[in-house]
């Protein structure tokens, strides 16, 4: 069953890490954590389309409309961003800037690379602690239309940004020339 699972992974990650950086215990759940990421980017992008045709439709009805929709949907956009930040630094495809990496040397290259991902790391670190402050002063209040628990829509951005950390230390200390 699994063997199944993974063949099905493999097809919708599109460019799959070679087999050697999936090797051993961590390789595999950092391996697992990213089918995670890309299944719930998938599902989330799923659910916004689902939503905003119900709101096209319900525009074109007598109906009153469900205001909770657009909420939801609108939720939904954000924890995509923050539930696929992690997936896109693991995999290297973050919007850069690489001027200045053609002329530099391999040495200088890996420094340079390691010393921003080590930043990146430490800004998500204090976006994380931040998230969880928040998410701790939020357990009783709920979101206007919806009526969800703002704790659990804080939560998910924070999850995001703990798994970006990781991925940029993960960067760091493994970088490779592409």
């Amino acid at each position: 069953m699994s063997e199944g699972v993974a063949a099905v992974a493999d097809k919708v990650l599109v460019h799959s890490p070679p087999e050697t950086e999936r090797r051993g215990p961590f390789g595999r759940i950092m391996r697992g954590i990213e089918i995670t990421e890309a299944v719930l980017g998938s599902l989330l992008l799923a659910v916004i389309l689902v939503l905003v045709l119900i709101q096209v439709v319900l525009r074109f009805t007598p109906t009153a409309g469900w205001v909770w929709t657009g909420e939801l949907a609108k939720f939904a956009m954000v924890w995509l961003a923050f539930i696929l930040s992690g997936y896109l630094m693991g995999r290297d495809e973050h919007v850069t800037l690489d001027l200045i990496d053609h002329f530099l040397p391999e040495r200088a290259l890996r420094v340079m690379i390691s010393v921003a991902q080590v930043i990146t790391a430490l800004i998500c670190i204090a976006a994380f602690y931040e998230g969880y402050h928040l998410v701790s002063n939020q357990v009783n209040i709920r979101s206007p239309a919806a009526e969800i628990p703002m704790a659990i829509i804080y939560t998910v951005p924070m999850i995001g940004m703990g798994l970006t950390a990781v991925r940029c230390v993960v960067n760091a200390v493994t970088w490779r020339k592409p």
